[in-house]
C-alpha cells in the first residue's frame, strides 16, 4: 500500500466519528412549563398534549428534539436567546408574532373565568363588569395582556402570583373572586384534588380575536426549512387522525368533538 494513501486512510477513519456527528442535525431544544394537559411533568418525564403532538413531528419532520422544562419566563427567555429552540404552548398574540417563528395550531380550548358555586352574586355580562371583581394570574400569564386591554389593573383588579397554581389556593379561600382556566385545565385541577367539580361555575368565557391558539414558536433563527417541516408533519398528523388520538390520551372522547361554536357558557367553560 503506498505509504501516503495508508496515512489518508488512517487520517480519515481516526475523524470519522466527527465528520459523521457535523453532519447529523443540530437537536432543537423545546422549552416548557408546567401546564397540564398540554405539557407537564408526570415522574420526572414531560408529556402531555402539545408535547406529544409536537414530539410525534419532529420524527415525522426527521428532526431531533428535546424537551425541557422550566418556569414560563425563564422557558420564553430561552427559546428567545437560542437559535436552535423553541417554545411551548404558546398563545399567540399579535404582540409576540414579530419575536418567533410559528407552527400549529396546536390543542387548546376556549378559557373562562370561575367563580365559587356559592357566590350567587357574581354575574358577568361584559368584560367592562369584570372591574367589579378581582382575578388571580400566574406571574407572565398571557391573559395578563388581555386583562390590560380590557382597562383592568394589576392589584385593583387582578394579582400576579409567581408560584404555580397560588392563585387557586387564593380563590378556594375567598381572597380572589374569580380565576382563568380552560375546560381542558380545570378537569386536570379537578383530577389532581386542588378543586372539586360541585364548588365552580363558569362565569364568563373569554371572547377576544387576538387569541389565536396555543401554538410551537420558534426562535427566528432557526432555518427556515425546519419551520416548514415541522408545520407539515403538524399538518399531516391533523389529517390522518393522530392528533386526536394523542387528546384522547389526556381528555375524555367526548371533548375532542366539541365545536366551539356551538357551544352555550357551561359547555364552553365545563365540557
Amino acid at each position: 500500500m503506498n505509504f501516503r494513501y495508508g496515512i489518508w486512510l488512517f487520517l480519515v477513519a481516526l475523524h470519522a466519528p466527527f465528520l459523521i456527528k457535523a453532519n447529523e442535525s443540530p437537536v432543537i431544544t423545546i422549552f416548557t412549563e408546567q401546564f397540564p394537559p398540554y405539557n407537564f411533568l408526570e415522574e420526572d418525564n414531560i408529556v402531555g398534549i402539545n408535547h406529544d403532538i409536537v414530539k410525534r413531528a419532529c420524527e415525522i419532520a426527521d428532526l431531533r428534539c428535546k424537551f425541557k422544562l422550566f418556569p414560563w419566563q425563564r422557558a420564553m427567555a430561552l427559546a428567545q436567546s437560542k437559535r436552535f429552540a423553541g417554545l411551548i404552548s404558546t398563545s399567540r398574540l399579535p404582540e409576540r408574532e414579530v419575536h418567533f417563528q410559528w407552527v400549529g395550531p396546536l390543542v387548546s380550548s376556549p378559557a373562562c373565568f370561575y367563580k365559587l358555586a356559592k357566590r350567587s352574586d357574581i354575574h358577568i355580562y361584559n368584560h367592562q363588569q369584570l372591574k367589579k371583581f378581582t382575578v388571580g394570574l400566574h406571574k407572565g400569564d398571557v391573559y395578563e395582556n388581555i386583562l390590560q386591554n380590557w382597562g383592568l389593573e394589576e392589584h385593583k383588579h387582578y394579582i400576579n402570583y409567581s408560584e404555580k397554581f397560588a392563585e387557586i389556593t387564593a380563590f378556594k379561600l375567598g381572597k380572589l373572586d374569580l380565576f382563568i382556566a380552560s375546560a381542558n385545565t380545570l378537569q386536570f385541577h379537578i383530577d389532581n384534588k386542588r378543586l372539586q367539580a360541585d364548588e365552580v361555575k363558569p362565569a364568563y368565557h373569554i371572547n377576544d380575536d387576538k387569541l389565536l391558539g396555543n401554538f410551537l414558536a420558534l426562535n427566528n433563527a432557526l432555518p427556515n426549512v425546519m419551520v416548514v417541516k415541522l408545520q407539515q408533519a403538524i399538518d399531516s398528523m391533523k389529517q390522518n387522525g393522530e392528533i386526536d388520538s394523542i387528546k384522547r390520551n389526556y381528555l375524555p372522547i367526548a371533548v375532542t368533538d366539541i365545536s366551539e361554536e356551538e357551544l352555550a357558557l357551561a359547555k364552553r367553560c365545563l365540557h
